[in-house]
């Protein structure tokens, strides 16, 4: 059984998301993408309604989530879709407009 290669891709929206964030938070999104990049789908929680196909990880304490979903393919490509806040569920409002 061979290891899957998995590719992170950024969307021009959560680059920009990234390069909003501060320290702290920054570091929360790098190891989220590491555990990404090690666990793939399985990381996260799934997401439902017009985010099914989306998972999340999140801090509680900063209030960031990280949504991503999987992109088809020969090697698995986890794309990340958003990085914000929970506040007025506005992070997976966002998630649903981008990946229309």
């Amino acid at each position: 059984m061979g290891i899957k290669l998995i590719e992170i891709e950024w969307t021009e929206d959560s680059k920009d998301d990234y390069e909003k964030l501060e320290g702290s938070q920054r570091v929360f999104v790098d190891k989220a993408i590491a555990r990404i990049k090690v666990h793939g789908m399985n990381a996260g929680e799934s997401l439902s309604g017009n985010l099914t196909g989306c998972n999340k990880l999140k801090n509680k304490k900063m209030g960031l989530r990280v949504i991503f979903r999987e992109v088809e393919g020969k090697v698995e490509v986890i794309q990340i879709i958003v990085i914000g806040k929970r506040r007025n569920k506005l992070v997976y409002k966002t998630a649903a407009k981008r990946i229309k």
